[in-house]
């Protein structure tokens, strides 16, 4: 059967796409536990459930077999098939039992996407009191950040999605969370405490939140500033440090990570030129995911790049601006594909990664959105690299390259639910 519609936003679930056919019982069983009712179109269904509507019984068999130039406004409602399995907001934590990770990470985005929403609006709470001069209580944002540390530990793959998942086009948001939410990944694979990683997890999210009191003509200018613009912007530091200092829920280390996040080892950082190891590692670790999240998201001056050309970024700088075994250990943390990186297989088809293979960094799970000529699969599949399933061309499927967002006209907002 194809569930075609939910009686519930589509974000409010694990399910990667808008519209699935239902391959087995575990499917089923998410659905009752989230939905009183949902609608199957029985003109994308297949096998039994396949039906075709009065009108089209006598179409060309052609005709038929393209379900999806039809339109979808007759549904079949299935009645109390499913029933709403709690009432509330934030799902039970995902526990870890013998499941395969793609299970376990549709879990986490259920129960991590209430959790993401909370971190984003206290964000958008303290950029408000800033703007009005308001005093500060960060407290909320520590324990908003401590629950997203808890799903970094638990799968740090599903918080990374979710940054994608909750993007809002307003770029000092989004890199707000994609820096908050990578600082603890990367601080969860280097093996830090959990302390550690939720210190950092906040100095992520209000590290620039100095830059809330720039004027708009620097901040969205198309070009490159101008000295005392530069000046000027660069006087953000100062202005973070004065805005969360001596607030309650804020610590001394975090305190420092926003003070030396953008000061580099050969000492062509600002605003203190501190070099080497100086800087700290938890500030050097916030300068290198600042670094990287900003090459990815789309800037008033530059286009966003692939994960992949970031990277490659971060290894020209490697031993310069950063300390050559950090880049090492981010690129052995992310792969060359991080999760939700878009990219084009040998076949032509377009991919989105969606699971890392810990063993062949190179051969991870992806789920393939465009066909070889470029037009949407209606009904997206699932290959693991690593098992080197055989494509149309009958040689194994593998990666050509990563590819920027929206490539191929793609929308986040469909395939990611963003």
């Amino acid at each position: 059967m194809f569930v075609a519609e939910l009686d519930r936003p589509w974000l409010e679930t694990p399910f990667l796409l808008q519209g699935f056919l239902i391959e087995d019982q575990a499917q089923i069983d998410h659905l009752r536990a989230l939905c009183r009712t949902v609608r199957i179109d029985p003109a994308k269904s297949v096998g039994e459930f396949f039906a075709l509507r009065p009108h089209e019984k006598d179409a060309p068999l052609t005709a038929r077999a393209r379900p999806s130039q039809r339109r979808q406004a007759d549904f079949i409602r299935i009645a109390r098939a499913v029933r709403r399995g709690g009432t509330s907001r934030r799902a039970r934590a995902p526990r870890v039992r013998e499941r395969d990770a793609l299970s376990l990470l549709e879990e986490e985005l259920l129960y991590s996407a209430p959790v993401i929403e909370d971190v984003q609006a206290s964000l958008r709470s303290l950029t408000a009191c800033v703007q009005a001069e308001t005093p500060l209580d960060l407290t909320e944002v520590s324990k908003n950040i401590a629950a997203v540390a808890a799903g970094v530990v638990r799968n740090p793959e599903a918080l990374l999605w979710l940054t994608r998942l909750k993007s809002t086009d307003e770029y000092s948001y989004d890199h707000a969370l994609d820096v908050s939410v990578h600082l603890m990944v990367f601080a969860r694979f280097l093996g830090l405490p959990l302390e550690q990683i939720e210190t950092v997890g906040v100095a992520g999210l209000v590290q620039d939140v100095g830059k809330t009191q720039l004027p708009k003509e620097i901040l969205a200018k198309p070009g490159p500033l101008t000295p005392e613009e530069l000046k000027q912007a660069r006087y953000h530091v100062v202005n973070s440090l004065r805005i969360v200092a001596n607030k309650p829920g804020m610590n001394p280390d975090t305190l420092e990570i926003i003070g030396r996040h953008h000061e580099r080892i050969d000492g062509s950082g600002y605003p203190l030129r501190l070099k080497g190891e100086d800087i700290g590692l938890l500030p050097e670790l916030a300068g290198l995911m600042d670094t990287y999240c900003a090459m990815i998201r789309e800037r008033s001056y530059s286009l966003p790049m692939s994960s992949q050309q970031a990277i490659g970024e971060l290894v020209r700088l490697r031993g310069r601006k950063f300390r050559d075994t950090l880049v090492d250990q981010f690129v052995q943390c992310m792969g060359l594909y991080p999760i939700g990186t878009l990219v084009e297989l040998n076949s032509g088809e377009v991919a989105v990664v969606l699971q890392q293979n810990q063993v062949r960094r190179l051969q991870p799970k992806v789920m393939v959105l465009l066909a070889p000529d470029k037009s949407v699969e209606r009904y997206p599949r699932t290959l693991d690299l690593m098992l080197e399933p055989v494509g149309p061309t009958g040689e194994p499927y593998r990666i050509l390259g990563a590819l920027p967002e929206n490539a191929y006209g793609i929308d986040p907002a469909e395939f990611y639910l963003a």
